[in-house]
């Protein structure tokens, strides 16, 4: 019985990852993105602002990858959130305004 439930769940799980799209916009996009001329990225860009208005279920991993990140996961932003948090006393308890405060606060390691 345990077999089974682990056959059965590592087949749903190969399933998660796969796309209904015939072919990805840009493959490896976290490597080759940056590489791209210019006018190629500005190409890309609208290619994938296009694709992401259609289904997403539809759209493959890869082109999930490639989409634009938000302005507010860029770092000057979540470090002007930092600054304004502090301004504003948010948290003073525990928190980013608390005195002797040592962590990140909304400042992410993505980067």
């Amino acid at each position: 019985m345990f077999r089974n439930a682990t056959v059965r769940a590592a087949k749903l799980a190969g399933r998660r990852f796969q796309s209904n799209a015939p072919n990805p916009v840009l493959l490896h996009a976290e490597q080759t993105f940056g590489k791209l001329p210019e006018t190629t990225m500005r190409e890309e860009v609208t290619r994938l602002s296009e694709i992401m208005k259609a289904d997403w279920l539809k759209v493959s991993i890869e082109d999930k990858r490639a989409t634009p990140k938000p302005r507010t996961m860029t770092r000057e932003w979540q470090e002007a959130t930092n600054k304004l948090a502090i301004e504003r006393n948010l948290n003073p308890i525990s928190g980013i305004s608390s005195e002797g405060y040592k962590g990140k606060g909304f400042v992410q390691d993505f980067f």
